[in-house]
């Protein structure tokens, strides 16, 4: 008599039949680890630009539609960092998951149909707290997909070696391309028109998500890798950097949540806030394009360090946009620095992540990514509403606190990392470079 199967093995089995039934050819075949599906690097490109579609829209002009609906700047700042907080909550169950299943992919499909679902509920007339419903189920199904999308192709990058940011820059270029016609749109009719583009965000994502590489697992027992690497995520390097990565990236917070609204108030109309978010993009593109051979021989604590500083720098400029009265030309020349004190430190903690962390462990690599940055977001985020509120611009000044403790965190990954090297190899203790040994 064979023992019970647990909850979470009769959940994947049954998720297994179901994506067997809907997508029996591509869930029936077994794919061989060794040989690169084919148009890997193109599927993964459409996947991650699709991605960021609901992204540009959701972080542009969600907030200038709450504030059209009505919302007041503490109720905008709990409906922005509400879903910060259930995403900390419910993507590492999700990555979880994702690891344990056949097919990473599978989870991508179902999570996908469901945000789609979820987002066509914004087209009701809804009250403050429906809509705070609406959104709270809409950040758990959305949040893992980035996460998720990510483990799918640091695998490239660990079976085949294909390039990261060349696949990521996509997800940039459709930020950047959206901002700019939804701007558009939004001038010349409302910010009421951010909620159709959401929609068809989420079923651009879905139609890319059936399409994207099955790669099976790999055909190691995860108690034997378990057994050679340790639970990778939890060593002392790897919680470092993720801490140090959430501290500069958690600095954007008051941006995220009142730019738009700041900029507009500064005189800005709804089409050039799109174009100010599309120019960080830019930059952001710029970046990934160069990042090898700007920073590339780099140590890692001394990137990290000029990101943390090039942030200070840009909250300081925005504290004082007002009393300098500065124009467009001068907020978007503000906004290149986004280049830096995100693009920088993205690829850092992803390049880090791909050597640190064994491929079996990476969905939860980014689940837990996920929660720490996820932290850090919720409390600049929740803490922006009365910022903005009180201070209005000088609220930014926070922000440069957050970048401070950044830097100082990267010293000390430094300091964990090279103990880490010495231990594990004592001929090297460099802390540096794009390719980081396992630890």
């Amino acid at each position: 008599m064979s023992p019970p199967q647990s909850p979470t093995s009769l959940w994947t089995n049954a998720a297994t039949v179901a994506l067997r039934i809907i997508f029996p050819m591509s869930a029936t075949m077994q794919p061989n680890e060794n040989l690169k599906p084919a148009n890997f690097e193109l599927r993964l490109r459409i996947l991650f630009a699709s991605l960021f579609l609901p992204n540009a829209i959701n972080l542009s002009f969600f907030p200038l539609w709450l504030e059209y609906i009505g919302l007041n700047p503490i109720q905008i700042s709990t409906m922005l960092a509400v879903p910060v907080f259930v995403r900390l909550l419910t993507t590492p169950i999700f990555t979880y998951f994702a690891d344990r299943s056949p097919e990473r992919s599978y989870v991508l499909i179902g999570i996908a149909a469901a945000s789609l679902g979820v987002s066509a509920l914004l087209f009701l007339p809804l009250g403050y707290w429906s809509l705070m419903v609406v959104v709270v189920f809409l950040a758990m199904f959305w949040s893992p997909q980035v996460p998720i999308a990510d483990s799918i192709a640091l695998s490239g990058v660990n079976r085949y070696k294909i390039d990261y940011p060349s696949i990521r820059i996509w997800g940039s270029a459709m930020f950047l391309a959206l901002n700019i016609i939804a701007g558009f749109l939004i001038q010349r009719t409302s910010p009421n028109a951010a909620i159709p583009m959401l929609v068809f965000g989420f079923g651009l994502i879905l139609i890319a998500s059936l399409q994207i590489p099955r790669l099976g697992k790999r055909r190691r027992p995860f108690a034997q890798i378990s057994a050679a690497t340790g639970n990778a995520i939890l060593k002392p390097p790897v919680l470092l950097m993720l801490l140090t990565t959430a501290l500069l990236q958690a600095s954007h917070g008051f941006v995220y949540s009142f730019g738009s609204i700041f900029w507009q108030s500064l005189g800005v109309s709804a089409e050039q806030v799109g174009l100010l978010w599309a120019v960080q993009v830019f930059a952001e593109i710029v970046l990934f394009r160069f990042y090898g051979r700007l920073f590339g021989t780099m140590k890692l604590h001394y990137v990290l360090t000029a990101a943390g500083l090039f942030g200070i720098f840009r909250w300081v400029l925005f504290a004082n946009a007002e009393a300098l009265q500065l124009g467009f030309y001068s907020l978007a020349a503000i906004q290149v620095l986004h280049a830096f004190s995100f693009g920088a430190v993205y690829i850092v903690m992803q390049n880090f992540l791909a050597g640190a962390v064994p491929e079996e462990q990476a969905s939860a690599a980014q689940g837990l990514t996920v929660f720490i940055h996820g932290v850090a977001m919720v409390i600049t985020m929740f803490g922006s509403g009365p910022l903005y509120a009180a201070y209005h611009g000088h609220g930014f000044y926070a922000m440069t606190l957050v970048s401070a403790a950044g830097i100082g965190c990267a010293y000390w990954f430094a300091h964990a990392y090279k103990k880490a090297a010495q231990a594990t190899y004592p001929q090297s203790a460099v802390v540096g470079g794009d390719t980081m040994e396992p630890l």
